[in-house]
């Protein structure tokens, strides 16, 4: 029987994940600090654009299914990256306000491929006023009691604010690229970030600065404050294979291809795991046609 659209976008085989680093910038030196779980749709249609995809679930009301299944596609591909790498991944403040079902969902995921809880820094997306926010609350807390990190992602933009800043107590607050671009020419930008990272400090956080365009904006972060930066001028976004073949990460080309070799070997049994079964169910259960 042949899937339907939602149904296609909802199999984690038919997504495909990138990986940009996140720099720490200090001194002039810079190192991979993290990497972030980029999301793309099935090849050869318009979904592969993260934005039509993630506009088009929303509008099915189908954040919670699709988070699981981006979490599935992250993990796989995370099995080749070196075991010591943080990974952030994206989740929907509506998915963490469901109870403690993404919760349980992502411990199982974790057991059942023995990733390290600590590896990973979920950023919280979309979050709305319609929230829940006591079990939004309740989820971070189950999380962080495993070493889970917190990141507020777009801040400054939509409902990225100050009570959000308080419910959530992140440890990374993630500059917008709006405010990042052009900073060395924009007093007004500069005076944003500077804020920011004011507020960071008060509230023990960390600005992660996105989107810097130029070496000046990155010398301007750094002279503000901000050790963190996540922009394509430093390394584009790209598939694991491709991430392992720079020098970013610190491996040797040569050895690149058997780090990659040997996870895809240990993911080989992964596709039909009671865990990727059930995701199936959880996906129909949290679909609204």
């Amino acid at each position: 029987m042949k899937k339907s659209l939602l149904e296609t976008i909802l199999d984690p085989h038919e997504l495909s994940v990138c990986f940009q680093p996140i720099f720490r910038i200090q001194g002039g030196a810079r190192r991979v600090d993290s990497v972030e779980a980029l999301i793309r749709g099935p090849r050869g249609t318009n979904f592969a654009r993260a934005d039509i995809l993630f506009d088009y679930v929303r509008r099915k009301r189908a954040e919670a299914a699709v988070d699981q299944s981006c979490l599935v596609a992250i993990c796989d591909a995370a099995a080749a990256l070196p075991p010591d790498l943080r990974i952030n991944v994206n989740v929907h403040a509506a998915t963490l306000g469901h109870s403690s079902e993404f919760v349980h969902f992502f411990q199982r995921q974790m057991h059942l491929r023995s990733l390290a809880f600590e590896r990973f820094t979920l950023e919280i997306v979309e979050y709305a006023p319609t929230c829940n926010i006591p079990a939004i609350a309740q989820s971070l807390a189950e999380l962080r009691d495993h070493g889970v990190r917190i990141a507020l992602d777009d801040v400054g933009l939509g409902q990225s604010n100050y009570r959000m800043m308080l419910d959530c107590r992140p440890e990374y607050f993630k500059l917008d690229s709006y405010f990042v671009r052009g900073l060395s020419e924009d007093s007004k930008r500069r005076a944003v970030v500077e804020s920011l990272v004011t507020l960071s400090d008060a509230l023990e956080s960390a600005v992660v600065a996105e989107g810097a365009t130029s070496d000046d904006d990155l010398s301007r972060l750094a002279e503000l404050g901000v050790k963190l930066v996540q922009a394509n001028i430093l390394c584009p976004a790209m598939p694991v294979e491709q991430l392992l073949a720079t020098a970013h990460l610190g491996i040797s080309a040569l050895f690149a291809p058997k780090i990659l070799q040997h996870a895809e070997g240990k993911n080989a049994g992964n596709f039909e795991s009671p865990q990727r079964r059930s995701l199936g169910v959880a996906a129909a259960h949290s679909i609204s046609t």
